[in-house]
């Protein structure tokens, strides 16, 4: 759910209380449970549609944004380190020289790489 309500603002798109509820692929009983919550810890923020009162829009709140920055900030930081630290380890190739490697895997002990 936050996710999509991420990109969906990212994209300067509004998001409609029903395609939040569809995002998380539960029932909308549980969709809106998971929505008080959010907005309990200030996350995000519902408001009407100004010109169908029947629609109300949820949006991320500038909080909500900053914490989803974050995140992702401390995923990409996390996987610098992992590529870093197997570059390190695993950079080595036949002749002995090093190398910086963007991705290998290891199956079975043998080191392929991937470019």
């Amino acid at each position: 759910m936050l996710l999509d309500l991420y990109w969906r603002d990212s994209q300067g798109l509004k998001t409609s209380l029903t395609s939040f509820c569809l995002a998380s692929k539960a029932s909308e009983m549980t969709g809106r449970r998971c929505l008080g919550e959010m907005e309990a810890q200030g996350i995000v923020e519902r408001f009407p549609d100004p010109f169908d009162k029947r629609r109300i829009y949820v949006q991320l709140t500038a909080a909500g944004r900053d914490k989803m920055d974050a995140c992702f900030q401390t995923l990409l930081s996390g996987y610098a380190q992992t590529c870093h630290d197997c570059a390190r380890k695993c950079g080595d190739v036949p002749d002995g020289t090093r190398q910086e490697v963007p991705f290998c895997i290891a199956i079975d002990g043998v080191r392929r790489f991937r470019r």
